[in-house]
């Protein structure tokens, strides 16, 4: 019998994980299944790019073996793909000196003898297929295949973080598997993005895109302190597989999503560091503000006159402040509602209540009280401010004409007069005296009359002070305010001056006027 044999059989050996750049070795294992002698055996490997590759011995007798290697670098192509794959062929001469060839087979038979069972145990390519010939399968080296994408989402909050101002958000996905990825996309609830492409869209392992979307800050994000959201970046693998990751914040402890990808627990910890939503924290300063201001009654304030007093509650922080209740123990309020009782950032809401003048407060001659308003934050904490009388950047004295250097606080007066009179004007003042008292020109009742102006002469007829609504900050204490042709901020020596005080009473305008003495 003459059947000249050869049997190739391809084994591969992985260095490193099976990643790029790591090397697939080689081993040939041709033997002579035949029954007459092989000379000049050679392996041809179109992968490793061998031709002629010579097998050791290049001789081989029936039931020889000889042996040859060949190594390949691993491609991304072959990530990839999942598997690299290929079949190689040893010819060899028969003694009549015609080739005599084979087709390499892994070599995973039955028996593991390809001499006793040559035609072994059909294994499948890498795409899993056969083709029903045992002694010819491919030899498939399996690579790792991870498709993985990481995204961080990062904010910068553009303005104060008040209502209006715009968070712009930058998604940066990386490719940490070893697959290519393809069509990368981000979806994000928040801004309102729905597959918001990624540049570059496609990502080979390593490599980094980014989109960016914005928000515009609303008030119910002041109202709980904090913008919070969470992204999503999708792709496919080469098999067309979706890949998915959910956002985390980036707060890792080299800033390198590949080498460390966990970061801690965001403000909700939820045990998985992969995944922290992305806060924006906004200004919480709640904060009302509360003036209270009277108006009075009869004969502008006399035994038995009634005040009103109103309330007028603003907003002045940028929370929103629900419940809001007046307390006033002159008026014998307690919780007395505010209309509207919850208040948007620069809103207002008011209330009011009344006293009647009574035989104290004209023996005292005034009558002066505080309010304190109280509501609650979002989080359900109390908000409150002491009542000022109107003006929260000018301080005006108390009953006693005292100050305590807080012009947000200043009491609500409303001096009172005996009967039959407005007003118990002061004459006379001694700023330089140093005793603390008669420093200035002061009026008393002309609270009950707001809209007032008082007009200070020199013995020449010259205008040397001037102020509207007189009963709220700093009175005349001698000073010029610059009016016509005298200085400002001079002070005016001691002399007899003129003071000229008009004023509206239930819509008819009135005046008086008398001297002034100025005594340093």
């Amino acid at each position: 019998p003459i059947n000249p044999e050869l049997t190739l059989v391809k084994s591969a050996a992985v260095g490193g994980g099976g990643l790029v750049g790591d090397v697939i070795t080689y081993t040939f294992t041709v033997t002579n299944t035949g029954v007459q002698t092989i000379t000049g055996v050679t392996i041809d490997d179109a992968l490793t790019g061998s031709v002629d590759l010579p097998v050791t011995p290049g001789t081989l007798a029936p039931g020889e073996t000889g042996t040859a290697t060949a190594t390949y670098t691993i491609q991304q192509s072959d990530l990839d793909t999942g598997y690299v794959e290929n079949t190689a062929t040893a010819t060899g001469q028969d003694p009549d000196g015609n080739d005599v060839t084979d087709t390499s087979d892994t070599g995973t038979d039955n028996a593991g003898d390809p001499i006793t069972d040559p035609e072994g145990t059909e294994t499948a390519d890498g795409m899993g297929n056969t083709d029903g010939d045992s002694t010819n399968d491919p030899t498939v080296t399996d690579v790792p295949i991870n498709p993985e994408l990481t995204l961080v989402k990062s904010a910068a909050v553009g303005g104060g973080g008040l209502v209006g101002d715009v968070i712009t958000y930058t998604f940066t996905v990386t490719n940490t598997g070893v697959q290519t990825i393809t069509g990368v996309t981000i979806d994000d609830a928040l801004t309102g993005s729905v597959d918001l492409p990624v540049t570059p869209g496609t990502l080979a392992p390593g490599e980094t895109g980014t989109a960016t979307a914005t928000y515009t800050i609303q008030q119910s994000d002041l109202d709980a302190g904090f913008v919070e959201n969470t992204a999503t970046a999708t792709g496919q693998d080469p098999d067309g597989n979706d890949v998915t990751d959910t956002s985390d914040t980036g707060t890792d402890s080299d800033g390198d999503p590949i080498t460390d990808p966990e970061t801690v627990d965001g403000p909700d910890p939820d045990t998985d560091p992969t995944n922290d939503p992305t806060v924006t924290t906004v200004p919480i300063n709640p904060e009302l503000t509360l003036v209270k201001t009277a108006s009075v009654g009869g004969a502008g304030g006399s035994l038995g006159d009634v005040i009103t007093y109103t309330f007028t509650v603003t907003n002045t922080g940028v929370q929103t402040i629900t419940g809001v209740t007046i307390d006033d123990a002159l008026t014998g309020s307690v919780d007395l509602p505010v209309t509207p009782d919850t208040l948007a950032p620069g809103e207002t809401g008011t209330a009011s209540a009344t006293y009647t003048i009574t035989q104290a407060d004209i023996d005292r001659g005034y009558v002066e009280n505080s309010a304190t308003v109280t509501g609650q934050d979002p989080n359900g904490n109390d908000v409150t401010d002491v009542s000022d009388a109107g003006d929260e950047t000018v301080e005006s004295p108390d009953g006693d004409g005292e100050l305590d250097n807080d012009p947000t606080n200043d009491p609500t007066v409303v001096n009172t007069i005996p009967e039959d009179e407005e007003f118990e004007i002061f004459d006379a003042i001694t700023p330089d005296d140093g005793d603390g008292q008669n420093d200035v020109f002061t009026i008393s009742g002309l609270q009950n009359f707001p809209d007032n102006n008082v007009k200070i002469y020199n013995r020449w007829g010259v205008l040397v002070y001037e102020k509207s609504a007189y009963h709220i900050g700093e009175g005349f204490n001698g000073t010029s305010n610059g009016r016509v042709t005298i200085q400002k901020e001079k002070k005016l020596p001691s002399g007899v001056y003129y003071y000229v005080l008009t004023y509206v009473d239930n819509g008819e305008g009135k005046s008086v006027a008398g001297p002034l003495y100025i005594k340093r």
